[in-house]
């Protein structure tokens, strides 16, 4: 079977942004190579990164990646010759419908995983950084969601096999505010979370991080306020920023508490939530975060103002919702905080717990399972 991924990003510094999308990318791609029994072909369609100096293709994870051409006949004519069987999208935006446009016969699946109805980007468009109100940060842009009606009635018309799939049922709620209309159906297609630690051996001294981009919207500069509140514990920042200059977010004068490791790689993430005590996330909004089920992984708790399907509640602590600069809930911040590294046992169970939740529903297993029903549902399993 041959599959078309549709990306907007790819988790790839030499292709954009290191963000949640791209990382879905890779792990399909990573998947799939990892397991050629299933007979599966990869390659990327990419729609922000346009063709350079000739250059119609890359590579990605060791997966072809089709470039944007500069007309929309061109776009047409390079994906059709691929011949796809199957239309993958990670989310969806408007750039997206060209090429569920020009296949529409090709059975698809939209991958929802960062819904934004109108609730939501009002929040989002709230956030502000300490010290520049006056200023729109950087990367809060939100897509207009709402071509999906014409897509969906375009199926419809040419009996195209269209599927909505999520990691988080939770989202479901928020399909019909984001592309005007809420699918009669939507599938569970989980996360792939392969990051399976041998050993996990908790630091002696407490150890928080920050797992994710240095960017606005995730409000790392709480993580900095929160570590000068705790001086005896250590604060991890794993991640770089995206956005420079005005309306970026730049580390300035650190306590000594606190490292910024930047990007870190697959055994070095391992290694440090295996030894984290907490994995804080400060994001003014999220879908399913990613940097969750990593820490789940390696039996760390969370502590968050994002509570998608109630895992923050459930393995970690849910400190409450906060909007612009986040700052007034530093407090409440700090009482989770205190609580999660003051209530060892407490800790261990829910980080147990968490563990054995993530290797059930978001690993690769479960994954490759709920895909290949999902693509048997037209024949083409």
């Amino acid at each position: 079977m041959k599959l078309g991924v549709i990306a907007s990003e790819f988790f790839d510094p030499a292709l954009g942004r290191m963000g949640g999308f791209g990382w879905a990318a890779r792990q399909l791609a990573q998947t799939f190579q990892r397991h050629p029994e299933l007979g599966v072909d990869l390659v990327f369609i990419a729609t922000d990164i346009a063709e350079d100096g000739g250059q119609t293709e890359r590579v990605a994870h060791g997966s072809k990646v089709i470039m944007r051409a500069p007309h929309r006949l061109a776009n047409l004519r390079r994906i059709r010759r691929e011949r796809f069987d199957w239309l993958l999208t990670i989310d969806y935006n408007l750039a997206y419908s060209v090429y569920l446009r020009s296949l529409p016969r090709t059975p698809a699946i939209i991958w929802v995983r960062d819904p934004r109805p109108p609730s939501d980007v009002e929040e989002i468009l709230s956030c502000r950084i300490p010290g520049q109100e006056d200023t729109e940060p950087q990367g809060l842009y939100c897509s207009d969601g709402s071509s999906m009606r014409r897509v969906v009635r375009e199926s419809w018309i040419f009996q195209r096999k269209l599927l909505f799939a999520t990691p988080a049922p939770s989202l479901i709620g928020k399909m019909r505010g984001t592309f005007g209309e809420e699918p009669a159906r939507c599938y569970f297609l989980p996360n792939i979370i392969d990051l399976r630690p041998t050993r996990i051996i908790k630091s002696e001294r407490p150890t928080v991080v920050f797992l994710g981009r240095l960017d606005p919207i995730k409000r790392p500069w709480l993580f900095v306020d929160l570590a000068r509140r705790f001086p005896y514990a250590e604060f991890l920042l794993l991640g770089q920023p995206h956005f420079a200059g005005r309306g970026g977010y730049e580390l300035s004068t650190l306590p000594s508490n606190v490292r910024a490791l930047g990007h870190v790689g697959e055994d070095d993430k391992a290694r440090i939530l295996s030894e984290a005590w907490v994995s804080v996330n400060t994001s003014i909004h999220e879908g399913l975060p990613v940097s969750f089920l990593e820490s789940f992984a390696c039996e760390t708790p969370v502590l968050s103002g994002q509570d998608t399907d109630y895992v923050a509640s459930r393995f970690g602590y849910f400190y409450g919702r906060f909007l612009g600069t986040g700052e007034d809930g530093l407090d409440a911040m700090s009482d989770g905080l205190r609580f999660l590294l003051d209530n060892a046992s407490h800790r261990r169970q829910m980080g147990s717990e968490a563990r054995a939740w993530v290797n059930r529903y978001h690993s690769p297993e479960a994954f490759l399972a709920a895909f290949q029903r999902l693509t048997s549902r037209s024949g083409a399993g």
